[in-house]
């Protein structure tokens, strides 16, 4: 094993806060592109090593960690030093171990797919290499959004510095609920950056909830399906408080959120919360979900999001669980997606089919793993969505505060 030294900079307009963020992002940027140069993996950072005018960036900002999230994904330096510099650039250098390749190729672990395979098929980053200018997008038209729409911003529905939710209300009481779950591979993302994405059922008159969960690798993914259980329970308990139809719960959920958001939707409510009926969740509209964990295990990334053996993949997998009896549910995957995102959808509607009533299963036209997202907004996604609710429940549930 040897040790490889990549940097990367780039230039300060001002010292402004916004200004030193808005340049650690544009580095990051431009060393993600060196590591790739090199056939460097993001597995391998050993050591991080951060420079700004009188040290005042600190990576593990929650700021900075979002945009390091955003490009990095989960994985983080073993160590990180932050420096001052006299110029007026930050800089980053990260110091990585390099192993030797394997000596023979590897097995295959997952539908005739090698692990090498299974990263491929499933990057749904590498497969859309403008997915970073779509995070940038994505990010400036939620801030529009949370600042021109009336929003609670930032409650809490946990402990945690991330169990939290922005919290939209209707304009008229008793309105249907949309609990929006964001991507990002269990390791990153923010429900910020997903605001623009709701206004269509706002302009139908919806609440919405945009939630946020701990992130892999410091939470792991059993966490983060305790999370999102907490924040349903919460919203549940407080319909009338947040003044929205208890009845009436749809969850939203794409890439990892559609498997915590079909997590929430084969949970044994009772037996945790003896107050809750067994179906809290009127409808769920998941978007290119991952169902079968048994692949990830496999990836490149696998080791950062608490999965150590198959019995833990299993239990994490929907696919295997029983949903909640009376669901709706529709499975949407982007037609340019790969084939085993599409599996993991049909794989998904053939286990829970016995029991479960019309479930649709559709490849939207000409979009890829991001810009499938971009239909909820106006589009595919969002008359899915409006179909699903249009469907009563068969026994409404009646229930108090």
């Amino acid at each position: 094993m040897t040790m490889t030294t990549l940097r990367a900079e780039a230039a300060l307009d001002d010292d402004a806060a916004a200004a030193m963020v808005a340049a650690y992002r544009e580095a990051a940027v431009a060393l993600l592109g060196r590591l790739k140069a090199a056939h460097c993996s993001t597995a391998g950072m050993q050591r991080l090593t951060v420079t700004s005018p009188g040290a005042w960036l600190d990576p593990r900002d929650p700021a900075c960690d979002r945009l390091w999230r955003e490009v990095f994904g989960g994985f983080q330096p073993a160590s990180v030093e932050v420096r001052a510099g006299e110029a007026p650039t930050i800089g980053l250098a990260v110091t990585l171990a390099t192993a030797s390749p394997p000596a023979s190729e590897a097995a295959p672990v997952w539908h005739g797919l090698t692990p090498a395979e299974i990263d491929a098929a499933y990057s749904a980053r590498a497969a859309v290499p403008e997915h970073l200018e779509i995070f940038e997008r994505w990010r400036d038209a939620g801030q529009r959004v949370l600042a021109s729409r009336d929003v609670q911003r930032e409650l809490a529905y946990g402990e945690a510095p991330l169990q939290r939710f922005d919290f939209f209300p209707a304009p008229r009481p008793n309105a249907p609920l949309l609990v929006f779950l964001h991507g990002g591979y269990w390791q990153a993302m923010d429900k910020a950056e997903h605001a623009q994405l709701i206004e269509g059922h706002l302009d139908a008159g919806w609440a919405v909830a945009l939630l946020n969960y701990r992130l892999c690798p410091e939470a792991t993914i059993a966490d983060q399906v305790d999370d999102v259980h907490l924040a349903l329970r919460h919203l549940w308990h407080r319909a009338e408080r947040y003044g929205f139809d208890r009845s009436r719960i749809q969850v939203c959920g794409h890439s990892a959120g559609g498997h915590l958001g079909a997590c929430l939707a084969s949970t044994d409510w009772p037996a945790m919360d003896p107050a809750m009926p067994g179906d809290p969740i009127h409808s769920a509209l998941l978007v290119s979900g991952l169902y079968e964990l048994e692949p990830m295990r496999h990836m490149s990334f696998g080791p950062l999001l608490g999965l150590p053996d198959a019995e833990t993949a299993r239990t994490l997998s929907p696919l295997h669980a029983t949903p909640n009896p009376g669901l709706r549910l529709h499975l949407a995957v982007g037609e340019r997606e790969s084939e085993e995102f599409h599996w993991q959808s049909r794989g998904l509607a053939e286990r829970w089919g016995d029991a479960l009533d019309g479930i649709v299963v559709s490849s939207v036209p000409g979009t890829h793993h991001f810009s499938v997202m971009e239909t909820l907004a106006n589009g595919e996604l969002l008359a899915a969505s409006r179909a699903l609710m249009a469907t009563e429940p068969a026994t409404p549930t009646d229930a108090t505060d």
